[in-house]
């Protein structure tokens, strides 16, 4: 279903386009002036716009020219007669996206607009995955392990189908988003849109409105008609990470599109029909989070269809050094160094550590030790581990020991220098948000860059 406006002052061609297009499952608002039209658009944006040149009042060309000073991506095709062609020719100079002649048949005209806006959907597509990172060398999986094995069948199992729900169950760090991912790309939605959200990184409100979208109105900061995501991932895939963190109020309404694939608009009334199979991925135990009866157990079975538990790198016994140089592929050519690979001590700790965090953890560790490194391989000098156990002591680990130390007997510098390398990391760099992440000032965090000879980092 797409929103459209119908501007034309006939009342018969204004009355017959209406009824088409909303039997055609389109939600219309028809218009007899360009003035009414605009003003309509300053609260909601189309996905098409139907305009007649020749309006009372403002011409169409000032619409069209209104519309374009606006920066209204909506596009607009022109309802001309077969003896003013030229005009609709001129209109498209400025930016109309086609023309249609009356007298016109009904089924070409559906065949159009159809045509247009399924072009719109497709650059709505473009412009979203602009924003975001796409699937990348980065994220490729890695591993040969019996247990990622396992992973890979299933992967090309579930694939085959299109619409089955897919739960993804693992540690935080395990990759559950490039099995998600692996899945959609190797699906046959594959050429359609991969739209994910992290349901733990929003409250419930602002996620409702990532979720679904919303009319003008709907809340105190909503000007405008926003499109959601599950809109945008029409035909593709939608990947909800940490779907056990969405609050329950919500999860009643994604049941609701798993189930009948409707949704409606924050604010609105209409119920928009969605084509697109929901992934989902979690690091909670979702049985006790039923019994807690913070997740909802009908939601649960639907969304259990196929499920999947991504197994922890301590189980991936000869993965680590697999990865560990895979990583060291991936920053040699983002950092633009040429180092040869790991010094013996290096790999021992690679193999040795449990890798609480993960491939997420390892990958960190790698980037950080790329980072710095000035040698034809990395050493221990920059590949450090430093966590925190069970009761709060810090742990250096070395290829040689595992030693701990209570933080009243810990070197702070050394502390503090670990500290500050992994916030500049974490924020690929940017030392006002590195700042912020340790709860320092930027002035205080450059000092004590200064201070340990740091000297990476952008401002």
């Amino acid at each position: 279903m797409a929103s459209i406006i119908v501007v034309d002052d006939d009342v018969g061609i204004r009355t017959l386009l209406k009824d088409s297009l909303e039997s055609d499952g389109h939600e219309v608002f028809a218009f007899i002036t360009a003035e009414e039209a605009l003003a309509h658009l300053n609260q909601y944006e189309p996905d098409l716009i139907l305009l007649d040149l020749n309006l009372p009042g403002m011409h169409g060309f000032e619409f069209l020219q209104k519309v374009n000073a606006q920066n209204l991506l909506v596009p607009i095709v022109i309802i001309t007669s077969n003896s003013d062609v030229s005009s609709a020719v001129k209109a498209m100079k400025l930016g109309a996206h086609d023309y249609i002649c009356k007298p016109f048949i009904l089924d070409e005209l559906s065949v159009i607009v159809q045509k247009v806006i399924d072009s719109k959907i497709k650059d709505d597509h473009i412009a979203f995955l602009r924003r975001r990172s796409q699937y990348s060398d980065k994220e490729e999986i890695v591993g040969d392990s019996p247990p990622m094995q396992e992973v890979y069948k299933f992967i090309e199992q579930v694939a085959k189908t299109s619409k089955t729900t897919v739960l993804i169950r693992g540690e935080t760090g395990t990759g559950k988003e490039l099995v998600a991912k692996a899945i959609h790309y190797q699906s046959d939605r594959a050429n359609k849109p991969f739209i994910d959200i992290n349901c733990s990184a929003f409250n419930e409100n602002l996620l409702e409105a990532e979720l679904f979208g919303y009319e003008p109105g709907a809340f105190t900061d909503a000007k405008h008609r926003k499109k959601g995501l599950l809109e945008l991932a029409h035909q593709g895939t939608f990947f909800l990470d940490e779907i056990g963190d969405m609050a329950i109020g919500l999860q009643a309404k994604i049941l609701k599109v798993i189930e009948k694939q409707t949704f409606r608009r924050l604010g609105g009334t209409q119920e928009i029909r969605v084509d697109t199979r929901i992934i989902s991925a979690t690091s909670r135990n979702l049985e006790e989070a039923i019994k807690k009866k913070t997740f909802r157990e009908d939601l649960y079975y639907r969304l259990n269809v196929a499920a999947v538990t991504l197994p922890p790198l301590r189980e991936r016994n000869g993965d680590v050094l697999e990865l560990a140089d895979f990583f060291l592929m991936i920053y040699n050519r983002e950092f633009k160094k040429n180092i040869q690979g790991y010094s013996d001590d290096v790999k021992s700790l690679l193999t040795q550590y449990t890798w609480p965090g993960n491939v997420r953890e390892l990958r960190n560790a790698i980037e950080k030790a790329i980072l710095f490194e000035n040698n034809n391989k990395v050493t221990l000098n920059n590949f450090k581990i430093v966590e925190l156990d069970n009761n709060k002591n810090i742990n250096f680990l070395t290829s040689s020991s595992n030693f701990i130390l209570p933080l009243d007997g810990i070197s702070l510098k050394e502390i503090e220098k670990a500290l500050i390398e992994n916030a500049l990391i974490s924020t690929h760099g940017n030392q006002s948000k590195a700042a912020r992440l340790l709860k320092i000032s930027r002035e205080t965090f450059k000092y004590r860059m200064r201070k340990y000879g740091i000297h990476h980092g952008q401002s």
